[in-house]
């Protein structure tokens, strides 16, 4: 609850007031009356602000160019057409959709390959699918965690004995977060 106010000083506050815009008037007479050096300031910090962007810009190319940096653009590009990269996921959906467990194995082994290749050409550097998730940001990539677990069923694969079990419903929901991997970097 707001107390209650008895009185108010009308005439303080237009007082105030007045101050204000007086110190502002005052202010822009200084500005118009030093003009000239104020239009020599900004053409001198203008131009130095134009160096130092062309400089940062020609640095960030050369660095691009030496890391040999590639994008997920350039990688789709070089791809192909989408039709012939969902031929590729038609091939693992088609392992992952039959009865044999071997196939669900080599569906994940094949999408976590797939993955691994986008990613090294992309550029993030490492030896395999483990090491390039550990250098993406987490901010950068929606899915990280996803493919993550995806690669840790992939390791108990390719890691583990030939004997190891697997449902078919845990190969459909490892393939499912590779899915979604893919989908985020618009691969298919």
């Amino acid at each position: 609850m707001l107390p209650d106010v008895k009185w108010l000083n009308i005439e303080y506050l237009f007082n105030q007031f007045f101050k204000l815009l007086k110190k502002l008037l005052e202010f822009f007479i200084f500005l118009f009356q030093h003009i000239d050096a104020l239009i020599i300031f900004s053409i001198i910090f203008s131009t130095i602000l134009i160096i130092a962007i062309f400089v940062i810009a020609r640095k960030v190319i050369l660095l691009r160019e030496k890391r040999g940096v590639y994008t997920l653009i350039d990688f789709l590009k070089e791809e192909g057409e989408p039709r012939e990269r969902a031929t590729r996921w038609e091939s693992i959906k088609n392992k992952i959709n039959s009865d044999n467990s071997v196939d669900w194995k080599m569906a994940i082994l094949e999408a976590d390959a797939l993955l691994d290749s986008i990613f090294r050409k992309i550029g993030y550097r490492g030896d395999g699918l483990g090491d390039r998730l550990k250098a993406i940001e987490p901010s950068d990539f929606d899915n990280l965690q996803n493919v993550w677990d995806a690669h840790k069923v992939r390791n108990r694969i390719a890691h583990g004995a030939p004997e190891m079990t697997l449902s078919k419903e845990d190969a459909k929901a490892t393939i499912e977060k590779y899915k979604a991997g893919l989908e985020e970097l618009k691969y298919i």
